[in-house]
């Protein structure tokens, strides 16, 4: 045998030795990393699956489709070893489905357990129906892959899923895959689906689906929030996408939140995706790992019918365009390109928020980039009333009116935010509408209480900071 042959990986394939001698090559090679032709040990198979007759397909553990496709596994499989698991959305109709939305008589465990176990190690069968109703019997292999690691918390062990489908239709392995993803992103009415970007391992993660927030629980000026539901209505009609594509016009919308804090920005993205059903999708700006390249790819990939939300851009970049994060790779440009759906832009919904709008750059802010300014300010009386018959649906609209006259007598000029309202009102929950009328006092002490606290803070922070060096003294 010559010494290509002795070396070839494609070696063992040959009719005259079995597929379960494939090994790691370590010992037929001289020099260099160790090399492997499977993504699983063949043996651990013997008697289990005949290879010859199947195609198989490796998901990583640091991607999009393993967290989605092990809980479909433990749904839908004959599983016996289990694993905690807390962050899967077991509730996805890509996991409780069929795989297209269907509900499956079949399902081998209950919501309620498998939200917090996923499969363990081992081979597990399961079946899969495509759209057409065609039915596939798959198998999974989940396994550990490597040495344990040293992580920042601990020892981990690194683990990927090699699905396997008969030589026949090994096409549908990826099909399996793309309808997980594209079920992930699958919004319901009532539900929001929340996604994260992993800038570390380059997908997006899918966090949790909540319930939706409904519309009229967000209090705000009628007008603001008037003028932002109309203009999200225009940009989402029927005939908006083919007028943007006409006009060759990137086909996306641009929103900035500012404001105080405390005064409805984050419940409004939660409510506006509720209403429109779009995905809410978190881009953490100021992570270590986001580069130019990683925040295309956050746009590029991101789900469709999705809200990208920029929170607190201001800690980025200042006004002058200047990084305030000396560590970030980011730059400003990446930052813009990203926004202007340089890559892809197809329907999607840009959020940007901050406190201070004044500490931006008008480049990052100007139409095309933020076409819509909603200021959030310290609640109106207007807002005052309508959260407090929000609260209190039985009350009439004169109590509601004394409880703005008493609240803003109690205040002496000073402001209060939504927020604190609203933690006001979860105080007297169990209060009926006159008590709560007559425990305005409540917000003020807790305002007070909230300074007393932020000062005290500051002042351990001055405490903390070493004292500077005396300057040196002049020499005559």
């Amino acid at each position: 045998m010559s010494d290509a042959d002795r070396l070839s990986p494609m070696r063992n394939f040959s009719s005259d030795r079995p597929v379960s001698r494939l090994q790691t090559l370590t010992g037929q090679l001289k020099a260099g990393p160790q090399t492997q032709t499977l993504p699983f040990c063949t043996e651990t198979l013997d008697g289990c699956l005949d290879l010859d007759e199947y195609a198989y397909l490796e998901v990583r553990q640091n991607s999009r489709v393993y967290p989605l496709a092990c809980a479909f596994v433990g749904t839908h499989g004959t599983v016996k070893s289990l694993r905690y698991a807390g962050e899967i959305e077991i509730d996805s109709p890509a996991i409780q489905g069929d795989g297209f939305g269907r509900s499956k008589p079949e399902v081998t465990m209950n919501p309620e357990d498998a939200y917090i176990t996923t499969i363990g190690l081992g081979l597990f069968p399961f079946k899969w129906s495509e759209r057409d109703g065609t039915e596939h019997e798959l198998y999974a292999l989940h396994q550990t892959v490597g040495q344990p690691v040293g992580t920042g918390g601990g020892v981990d062990i690194f683990t990927n899923l090699v699905l396997f489908a008969r030589n026949d239709s090994p096409n549908v392995l990826g099909r399996f895959c793309r309808e997980l993803i594209a079920l992930s992103e699958q919004t319901r009415k009532g539900l929001i689906n929340v996604f994260e970007w992993n800038a570390s391992h380059q997908f997006w993660q899918m966090r949790a689906t909540v319930p939706a927030r409904p519309m009229d629980s967000v209090v705000l000026p009628g007008e603001m929030k008037d003028r932002l539901l109309g203009d999200l209505e225009e940009f989402l009609g029927p005939d908006t996408r083919q007028w943007y594509k006409e006009h060759g016009i990137p086909h996306k919308r641009g929103y900035l939140f500012y404001g105080v804090p405390g005064g409805g920005k984050t419940s409004l993205i939660q409510a506006v995706g509720g209403k429109f059903q779009y995905n809410i999708c978190y881009v953490h700006l100021s992570h270590p790992r986001l580069s130019d390249d990683s925040l295309r790819e956050a746009v590029n990939q991101a789900p469709k019918r999705s809200l990208l939300v920029f929170e607190d851009v201001d800690a980025i970049f200042g006004k002058s365009r200047e990084k305030l994060l000396p560590d970030s790779p980011l730059t400003f440009s990446g930052l813009l390109n990203s926004i202007d759906g340089i890559g892809k832009a197809d329907g999607q919904i840009f959020i940007l928020t901050t406190n201070h709008r004044e500490r931006l750059s008008p480049a990052l802010i100007r139409n095309g980039r933020a076409d819509v300014h909603i200021q959030f300010t310290f609640a109106t009386d207007e807002q005052i009333v309508g959260m407090f018959r929000r609260f209190y649906p039985f009350s009439t609209a004169p109590l509601a009116q004394q409880f703005v006259k008493q609240l803003r007598a109690v205040l002496h000029g000073r402001e209060v935010s939504p927020a604190a309202l609203q933690h006001f009102f979860i105080q007297h929950r169990k209060s009926v509408a006159p008590r709560a009328v007559e425990c305005v006092q409540d917000i003020v002490d807790e305002l007070a209480l909230r300074e007393d606290e932020q000062m005290l803070s500051q002042q351990d922070l001055q405490k903390q900071k070493p004292a500077a060096e005396p300057a040196p003294v002049a020499r005559l």
